[in-house]
């Protein structure tokens, strides 16, 4: 029944996000919706890199202006006010066009798909302490191809105790149950549809902020396990090698030199266990992972705001197969305001993370990215996005280079009505591995209604 009820509905590009394998590297991962621009999903959002003593509203983006029609009529959203709690539902209808459903690496094929994306999300709206609670869902149907139709699931909960002022204990949990991308390192060439994963996180923390100080420490929590997934041969291939839990500790310390700027340096430590596969070729890819950082963030008045950190990384396997890994690693996420009207974003990444890949312990993956926000009018906001991927695998003759670009406009009707246009140009290239390489465009259109 949903099937039919999504081939009638208008829709965009992207669904709910998941964590697994998503890649930073924009300052400024988003879409316009409702009128202010919003998260479209990231492994861990940029807003994270801006870290503490940054946003000190000393600017204010593309993305954070409140939007009025030009009669000078509000086009935020209004929501909905029950006793201490906000309520914010919103449901998206997207339609695209693509000119390679399956990602092939010849004879791309299109075809047209369809997107439905309610979600909900619960505020508190007390003086002290906080509450959030959001759910969604995303179901993704194609008109011709009904093995790459999707169903994505994602709850979350978050709170906040305000132990005193400038301390405060926080914790925030997220499940979600989506549906990999054909193009994930992870999945051999034959795969004959996109499998499902499962995934949680949860992560506990705590502020105390002194005069010009900042102390903080997270415990993160994670597992994600992977259902098997048909091969066109007919075989069903099991992908429990690829399920793992992981924990890890981070400890940070801000100063601010000045109310514009403060130095920060942080350390995280953080174990990963794989699952193995029973008579499988290669042992379990367990690990311990070490990143030490250094750096500055900023929020300088009508100029630039954000973060820079350089730091040393490492990565250690038990299994004596796989080659420990050391990397000089950095992070950076800057956003620029020429003018009032133009915000541009960069975001530079090094990083050792896992690698998909069987017989591969770990990767060095490096992102460069680029965003520029024009506004327009108040109600029309035109973007263009560019990022590039480079992963590089241990262990085997593997190098991925990944490159999007995006070019999308936001055109906000009335306080619950919006419609985005938007065009995506995806390319993956890799050696060693034949079949894999593929180029997709999509066009979109998305109509959003929001409370």
């Amino acid at each position: 029944m949903i099937r039919t009820i999504q081939m009638g509905l208008v829709a965009g590009l992207v669904g709910l996000p998941g964590l697994a394998f998503a890649q930073v590297i924009n300052p400024n991962p988003t879409l316009i919706q409702f009128g202010t621009l919003q998260a479209v999903g990231s492994n861990a959002s940029v807003s994270s890199y801006r870290g503490q003593f940054v946003d000190r509203g000393r600017n204010s983006g593309v993305r954070d202006k409140p939007r009025a029609s030009a009669s000078g009529l509000p086009l935020e959203p209004v929501n909905v006010r029950l006793g201490a709690f906000i309520l914010s539902p919103t449901i998206d209808y997207d339609t695209f066009q693509t000119d390679n459903a399956k990602r092939a690496n010849t004879n791309g094929q299109s075809d047209t798909g369809y997107i439905i994306r309610p979600r909900m999300t619960l505020s508190s709206n007390w003086s002290r302490h906080a509450v959030s609670l959001g759910a969604g869902f995303a179901g993704t149907v194609y008109q011709d191809f009904s093995t790459e139709d999707a169903t994505d699931v994602e709850l979350q909960a978050s709170g906040r105790l305000d132990v005193r002022r400038g301390a405060n204990l926080q914790a925030a949990y997220r499940y979600f149950e989506g549906t990999e991308s054909r193009s994930t390192a992870g999945l051999p060439v034959n795969v004959a549809e996109p499998g499902q994963y499962e995934q949680s996180a949860l992560t506990v923390g705590g502020v105390w902020e002194l005069t010009r100080t900042r102390l903080s420490a997270n415990v993160d929590v994670s597992d994600i396990s992977f259902d098997p997934v048909p091969l066109t041969n007919g075989t069903i291939l099991s992908q429990v090698d690829r399920n793992s839990e992981g924990a890890a500790l981070t400890l940070r310390a801000d100063f601010a030199l000045t109310p514009s700027t403060a130095i920060f340096a942080s350390g995280t430590y953080g174990t990963r266990n794989y699952q193995e596969r029973t008579g499988g070729l290669f042992p379990a890819r367990d690990s311990d992972q070490n990143q030490a950082m250094v750096g500055v963030n900023f929020d300088l008045s009508d100029l630039a705001r954000g973060e820079v950190a350089i730091g040393y990384l490492s990565q250690s396997f038990d299994a004596a197969l796989y080659d420990d890994s050391e990397a000089f690693g950095y992070r950076a996420a800057v956003e620029w305001f020429p003018t009032t009207l133009v915000t541009v974003g960069l975001v530079a990444t090094r990083n050792i993370t896992d690698s998909p890949v069987q017989g591969s312990g770990s990767a060095i993956t490096t992102g460069l990215g680029g965003q520029l926000d024009w506004d327009v009018r108040s109600n029309l906001v035109l973007s263009a996005r560019a990022q590039r991927e480079i992963f590089e695998y241990d262990n085997v003759m593997r190098r991925d280079e990944r490159t999007t670009l995006t070019a999308s406009g936001a055109l906000l009707l009335t306080q619950w009505l919006s419609v985005v246009f938007n065009v995506t140009n995806e390319k993956l290239e890799t050696n060693n591995v034949a079949g894999l390489n593929f180029e997709e465009t999509r066009y979109g259109v998305r109509l959003s209604l929001r409370r």
